[in-house]
Order: C-alpha cells, then structure tokens, then sequence
C-alpha cells in the first residue's frame, strides 16, 4: 500500500518553517508496511486543500492532510475536505470539555474561537490529542482513508504514537517489515559503503540505507525477516568494530552517559572553541546530572590559566591549540569539579585566526580518564559552526571509545 501527504500553510511554501512532519508520517508508516507515494505542500487556500486532497486520492488510498485545523481564520482545512467529501461539520463533545479543561487548568477564560478546534467530519473517528487541542480525525471515503492531523510536530508525534498508528495497522494490510539501526563515527561513507554492500549483496532480501550527518554516518537495513537483516547486521557490526557507537536509536551523548553510569564515574568539560556545545549535549539526556558536574568555557588563554591551571609558559611555547595545552586543561577541569573524567578541547573555528601552520579547522582534543590522558588532533572542513559541531561531537566520540576499551 501506498500513501499520500498533503502539507498545509503559507509558512511550509513561504520557507519560514521547515516540513518534518511528512519524515515523521513516513518513518511511522514505513514500520507497519505502509511506503508513501507522494508528498504535497499547499498553502492557507480552501480551494487549493480541495484540489490536492482530490488529487492524492485517485492514486492513494490512505491520505494524511496534515495542518491546517486551528481556530484561526486562516485555518481551512477542516472546510476543504468537509466539501470535498460532502461532510457537515458537527462538534466533538469530548474534545470541546477536553479544551474547555484546558482553559481551565490555566485560570484562563476560554475564547469562542477556541471551541472550533473540536470541530470535526460527520462520522469521523476521532483520536483525542494527548499534548495539545485539536484531535487527529481518520474519514472512510469511497474505500479511501483520509487522516488529519494538526501541524505542531510534537502533537502529531503524541498522535501517532497514541494510537493512530495501531488502528491503522488493524485495518490496513501492508507487508511488515523489520528495521535495524547501526551508529557510527570517524568513518567517510564513500569509503564503508562499498564494503558494506559486498555483504549485504549476499542477502537481496535485505536493503541498506546510508545517512551520513555531522554525529556520524547511521546505516539502516530493512527487510521482511528479521533473522536475516540480524545477520547483516552482525557481520556489520563486527566490520567496522569501534566504530559502532550504537544498535538503535541512541545518540552519542546518551551512549557516553550508559558508559559513565554503568562504571559509577563522573565527567567535567573545557572547551575553548566549541563554547560549551560538548556540555549542551551532555546534559540534553535525561539524567545526566548523575554523572556531568559541569564545565567551564575556558575562551581566553586568562581563563584557561586562572581556572584550569594551564601554564603560561605552555601557552607561550606551544599555543592555545596544541597536544600540550589542552592536556593541562583536561587535568585541570577534573581537579577543578572532582571528577574521575574530563574532556577538553581548543581549536581554531574560523573564518579568520588560521595560519599555514594551524589552519582553520585544527582541533585538538584531549580526554583524562583517573589521570591518563588521551589527545587527538583532526583537521575538521567546513564553516564556523560545523567545525564546532563536529569538533564536539569528536569529543564525545573519543570519550566514548576510551572508556570502551576500558582505560
């Protein structure tokens, strides 16, 4: 089976807000056998929702409209597909109390406008929303199915989670599939591919999707058994070796942490050029004040010096960036939090700052685990905020793997 999304609102066309809810519709789909055939982006425009809603329907039978239903007059959805479909429009009344709760709970007053977001379809199912207002609405049409769903991604997330997803299963066939997530890092896609493939082509049955991004290059296998993509998967796995961070959908911040939970130890963080990002994605995993004490963004050679102990004559002889210096700033942050792990970094982000000796792009970091430091140096491309990205997400990388291998 194959379904259609259409994508309403002047702000999906006019560029100010980016579309991931159709990427969430067909991830969710995908998992229960369900491809999408297209995707639609149509503006604030009563009849424009008509003629797309129309046209997804003679080639799909499972529609998501999606955006569209608030209480605002630019908010046409909801007229479209009723004339479209030659529904009346009738109020919800558990949805209509819910708002009314919400309102309620706020010590607020609740506007009249407001009561047109628990408007639906004639006989339509309806999905209450679990975070927000306006319900998610599934219509049965001439064989077809046609699902609206509000705009706000996590709302639409909550509902397809919430049972959406479920209820279609039940009443559309698709074929199921299984899905393996595998995370690395450090490696160049054009070079893992090739050798990745020469396994996977011993297994037809199975496809492999490369997704490379500035955390690393995910590798997806899908097939219709689940015994033999968990075969491509080990040998996978067993290929690339340390440079799997992962098996699902974890990241590497959050990977970090279940290392530093499960040996009862403690991390601090220095950073010079990537201006606290490394801390920012440690401490963006729940609970991850059982292990980070905190950091210190040590921008100026002062700093560096008055808080983390790093020697003048360090910082003289070989530079802000270089082996030397921050392998004094990574001690110098354990001894300064008590922590039992460090992480430290300083490089040059550009535009400007580089010479020919230490370009832009130079990073060197270095992590202490107990005492024992580790340092890398890489030579990172892009502009001022990849290089940072990908000089923090290195970090995290090095931590991880140094606490692996047991050090």
């Amino acid at each position: 089976m194959k379904a259609a999304i259409v994508i309403v609102g002047d702000e999906i066309l006019g560029g100010r807000v980016v579309d991931v809810n159709s990427t969430t519709i067909a991830r969710a789909l995908f998992k229960i056998g369900i491809g999408i055939q297209r995707v639609v982006w149509v503006g604030d425009d009563e009849r424009a929702i008509g003629l797309a809603v129309a046209g997804a329907l003679v080639e799909s039978r499972l529609v998501f409209v999606v955006g569209g239903l608030g209480p605002t007059p630019d908010d046409r959805t909801l007229a479209a597909v009723c004339r479209l479909l030659n529904r009346e429009m009738v109020v919800h009344q558990p949805t209509l109390n819910r708002i009314r709760a919400i309102f309620r709970r706020r010590n607020m007053a609740m506007p009249e406008q407001a009561g047109r977001q628990a408007l639906i379809p004639r006989g339509a199912d309806v999905f209450l929303n679990p975070v927000g207002m306006v319900p998610g609405m599934a219509i049965e049409h001439q064989g077809s199915l046609i699902v609206l769903l509000p705009g706000v991604p996590q709302e639409l997330e909550a509902l397809l989670a919430d049972g959406l997803i479920a209820y279609l299963q039940k009443r559309l066939k698709g074929k199921v599939v299984y899905q393996r997530l595998v995370r690395t890092f450090g490696l160049v896609e054009s070079v893992i591919a090739p050798r990745i493939m020469r396994i996977s082509d011993r297994y037809p049955g199975v496809a492999v999707g490369f997704y490379p991004g500035v955390s690393g290059v995910d590798i997806l296998f899908t097939g219709e058994g689940k015994a033999v993509v968990e075969r491509v998967v080990g040998a996978v796995v067993r290929l690339l070796g340390k440079a799997v961070y992962a098996t699902e959908d974890k990241g590497l911040a959050e990977v970090l942490g279940e290392l530093l939970r499960a040996r009862g130890l403690t991390i601090a963080t220095a950073e010079s050029c990537t201006g606290g990002l490394i801390g920012d994605l440690v401490t963006n995993v729940p609970g991850s004040s059982d292990y980070y004490q905190g950091g210190v963004v040590s921008y100026s050679n002062s700093v560096k010096m008055k808080l983390l102990g790093v020697r003048e004559n360090t910082l003289v002889r070989y530079g802000a960036v270089s082996r030397q210096t921050v392998q004094e700033m990574v001690l110098g942050v354990c001894r300064l939090f008590g922590t039992d792990v460090g992480i430290a970094v300083s490089g040059i982000a550009g535009p400007g700052g580089g010479t020919r000796k230490k370009p832009v792009g130079l990073v060197d970091i270095g992590v202490a685990v107990k005492g024992k430091v580790t340092v890398e140096r890489h030579n990172f491309s892009g502009n001022r905020r990849l290089i940072k990205e990908r000089s923090a997400y290195a970090a995290l990388d090095l931590c991880r793997r140094v606490l692996s291998s047991g050090d």
